[in-house]
């Protein structure tokens, strides 16, 4: 039993030195590209693309506080908005802004229940 798991570490320890120095050698070929000068000729912008959306900038700090609704002033207060909502009636009802459903369902009469039309 006590050799197994001698046998057993053994196995585990070998296992992770021979894991060990590729995760070194990528982390620094990794370190290595970041700070090895590019040879992009474009902008900045160009060239960071990837980097450009974790900065923090003043563009994204203005798109964060743009307002989610429509301010009073953009309707016009002498139209009606959709020929309806007067009073605190709901926009979609009565002619509203939604038009009126084109093809209704309607499925007619089965002979069982002997309707006086042939619908």
């Amino acid at each position: 039993m006590e050799t197994k798991l001698t046998i057993f570490l053994l196995h585990v320890f070998f296992l992770l030195l021979t894991l060990t120095p590729p995760i070194n050698a990528t982390a620094a070929s990794f370190n290595e590209t970041a700070a090895a000068p590019s040879s992009c000729r474009g902008t900045i912008a160009e060239c960071n693309k990837d980097l450009e959306m974790l900065m923090e900038s003043e563009i994204t700090r203005r798109f964060l506080e743009q307002k989610k609704y429509i301010s009073p002033g953009a309707l016009k207060p002498d139209q009606p908005v959709c020929n309806g909502g007067a009073a605190g009636a709901p926009y979609s009802r009565g002619g509203g802004c939604l038009p009126a459903p084109s093809n209704t369902y309607h499925r007619g009469c089965s002979r069982y229940y002997q309707c006086r039309d042939d619908a």
